[in-house]
């Protein structure tokens, strides 16, 4: 099974269409097939109340849930290049792309992270966002939405739905 790292708007889209049954995606957290950057932790702590405090609980159990930069070699240098490429625009071809920083969160975006988790650590990213889907084919990295990681989720015994 593949290991994803999630951004904050696809842990909130799970959440909440399966509040109830979210907390069955704990063993995918225990068998180290969920990571979540640091940054979308942080965000998910200035935009929620609850699932906040559910993937707060992962972390307690399963520390290395939560990545963080600067204990994971190479990372960081990863990150740095992924932003300055992508941050104000992305290109693709001869068309020009709202980079990573035109969001509304700005220059507190955790895209950036969310793709070079991925890229150094080998996994899938789950995002919706149109600017690190461009990146992540960009990159070489799988990437699918929500919807496609609650199926495959569900497929795995975790019967979401």
């Amino acid at each position: 099974m593949e290991t994803y790292v999630l951004d904050a708007s696809a842990l909130v889209d799970i959440y909440n269409h399966f509040q109830g049954k979210f907390r069955k995606l704990k063993p995918l957290v225990e068998n180290s097939r969920i990571r979540i950057p640091e940054g979308v932790f942080r965000e998910l702590r200035r935009v929620t109340g609850r699932l906040y405090k559910i993937v707060e609980s992962w972390m307690g159990d399963n520390p290395d849930c939560i990545v963080r930069i600067d204990r994971v070699h190479n990372l960081a240098s990863e990150l740095v290049r992924i932003e300055q490429q992508y941050g104000e625009r992305i290109q693709v071809g001869r068309n020009e792309h709202s980079g990573f920083w035109k969001s509304p969160s700005g220059r507190k975006a955790a895209d950036g992270q969310v793709v070079a988790v991925a890229k150094v650590l080998g996994c899938t990213v789950v995002s919706d966002d149109y600017a690190v889907r461009l990146v992540c084919m960009l990159e070489g990295i799988p990437c699918v939405g929500w919807t496609e990681f609650v199926r495959q989720a569900s497929s795995n015994q975790l019967r979401l739905f």
